[in-house]
C-alpha cells in the first residue's frame, strides 16, 4: 500500500479515502471486466415468459410469514425449555401453526387465542375434547373454523 494512504498527517487524512476508493474501483474493474458489459447488465433470460403464479407451497402473505416464524422460534427456542406441558393433541403450537398456514394470519391467530384461553388446568374430557390414550385431549384445528357448520 502506498505511503500516502498510511500517512496520518492532516494533509494526507484528506485524501485517504477517495485514494481508497479509486484502489477498490480499479481492482474491480480489472478482476471482472466482462460485469459491465451490455449482455451482462440486461439480466438473466426469462424465456419469453412473465411472471409466474407462486407454487401453491410457497407463502404470499407477509402477515402469515411473521407469524409462522414466530411460532417456529417458539418451537425451536423456548418449548423444548419446558417440556410437553399441553394438556390437549395437538399442542397449542401445533394447533397455532396449522391455523395460521390454512386461515392466514389474522384468523389463524383468533383461532389460536381462542385456544389459549382453553388450555388450562380446569378443562375436563367431555363432548367437545375427547380423552385420548395418551391422556391429552382431542382438539382440532377442524373443530374451529369460526364459522357455521
Amino acid at each position: 500500500m502506498p505511503r500516502a494512504l498510511l500517512d496520518r498527517s492532516a494533509t494526507g487524512r484528506r485524501f485517504r479515502l477517495p485514494a481508497l476508493l479509486a484502489m477498490a474501483g480499479g481492482f474491480l474493474l480489472v478482476a471482472a471486466p466482462h460485469s459491465c458489459l451490455a449482455t451482462a447488465m440486461n439480466g438473466p433470460d426469462r424465456g419469453g415468459e412473465t411472471r409466474s403464479a407462486p407454487s401453491p407451497g410457497q407463502e404470499t402473505s407477509p402477515l402469515r410469514f411473521v407469524f409462522l416464524g414466530a411460532i417456529h422460534l417458539y418451537r425451536t427456542y423456548v418449548s423444548p425449555i419446558d417440556g410437553p406441558r399441553c394438556g390437549f393433541t395437538p399442542s397449542c403450537s401445533a394447533f397455532a401453526r396449522q391455523a395460521v398456514g390454512e386461515y392466514g394470519g389474522l384468523r389463524g391467530v383468533i383461532m389460536t387465542a381462542d385456544r389459549l384461553t382453553r388450555c388450562n388446568i380446569f378443562k375436563k374430557p367431555g363432548p367437545d375434547y375427547p380423552l385420548l390414550p395418551n391422556g391429552r385431549l382431542f382438539d382440532p384445528v377442524s373443530a374451529h373454523t369460526l364459522t357455521e357448520q
